[in-house]
């Protein structure tokens, strides 16, 4: 789909020197938790106009990556003015632009992207793009085959889809960036659910048990409970309930308005409150038996949910 129109907004960020006109263009609709491995190397920008060598999934300067779970999240900047060639993707991949802009050319016309416009690239879509003289920064995430071959239980095609009206795609994206950022204290239930539910929307996928509770549900709350102290992989509770993955992270948000990993964090902080009330206990000794990473972890997301740190809360109601 195409259709005359004038520039974007936006397209003042590009050099009026660069080629391609947008004068024909379409916007489609469509850890102890996170992986180990991380590093702090900077793998420069490609230059020229060959193709993606093997093994590199991206032509800008990648940084601050992690591995694991066939996932791959990382930081991509381009730091200045510049063509991307055409070139395909080697897995699936997730984008959110976090800063400057970025024109994503395909078969069927462009994309202008702004800061807090997300997209959905299915493994093997051709593209181009362009940076302009502020250059870009996206967060990123490589999806893995065995995540798409999961998916292709229930949603066999999957296509390139775009979110540039601050949509739920966006909303899940900066969710997963505040996690990454988390590192080791990020919690693995919550990044699982979250690259489910980004898949649902990408695919477009809906169910039709969301508005009402199914039977499974009692049982799902019952597995959290009493296991909230391990970390859990949302496999396991998908299992617990007799449903796919996707559709479990989905009833899930509709039904409880957070994620099953949000979930069982506010089981871990009440755990810990009704610990704080016994006097003695080492705090370091409560957030280990909660399932906490240390801590410090325990600090900050008791915090989050009480304002008070735990130490501040003990005070409180002794």
């Amino acid at each position: 789909m195409s259709s005359n129109c004038t520039a974007p907004r936006y397209w003042d960020f590009f050099s009026p020197g660069m080629s391609i006109r947008p004068e024909m263009f379409c916007r489609r609709q469509r850890l102890k938790g996170m992986p180990a491995n991380s590093f702090g190397t900077i793998l420069p920008p490609l230059l020229g106009n060959g193709p993606l060598p093997k093994g590199r999934p991206f032509y800008g300067a990648i940084s601050s990556q992690i591995r694991g779970r066939d996932l791959t999240f990382a930081e991509l900047r381009h730091p200045c003015e510049r063509l991307i060639p055409k070139h395909t993707h080697e897995t699936s991949y997730y984008d959110l632009v976090i800063a400057g802009a970025y024109e994503e050319c395909y078969r069927q016309g462009a994309v202008f992207r702004q800061p807090f416009s997300s997209a959905f690239n299915r493994c093997g879509t051709e593209h181009s793009g362009r940076v302009p003289p502020s250059g870009a920064r996206f967060f990123t995430v490589e999806i893995g085959n065995s995540w798409i071959d999961d998916l292709r239980q229930v949603k066999p095609k999957l296509d390139t889809v775009h979110d540039d009206v601050g949509g739920e795609l966006t909303f899940l994206g900066c969710h997963l960036y505040h996690e990454y950022r988390a590192g080791s204290h990020a919690c693995a239930l919550t990044v699982d659910a979250l690259i489910w539910e980004l898949f649902a929307v990408a695919a477009r996928i809906t169910d039709s048990e969301i508005d009402t509770t199914p039977t499974w549900w009692t049982r799902v709350e019952e597995f959290l409970h009493s296991e909230f102290r391990r970390n859990l992989r949302i496999s396991e509770v998908a299992r617990e309930a007799g449903v796919h993955p996707v559709h479990l992270a989905r009833v899930f948000r509709r039904l409880c308005r957070r994620t099953p990993g949000e979930f069982l964090q506010r089981l871990r902080v009440r755990f810990a409150a009704e610990r704080l009330l016994s006097p003695g206990t080492e705090i370091s000794a409560i957030a280990a038996e909660a399932g906490f990473a240390d801590q410090s972890h325990l600090t900050r997301v008791f915090k989050q949910h009480t304002g008070m740190t735990p130490d501040r809360f003990r005070l409180a109601f002794r």
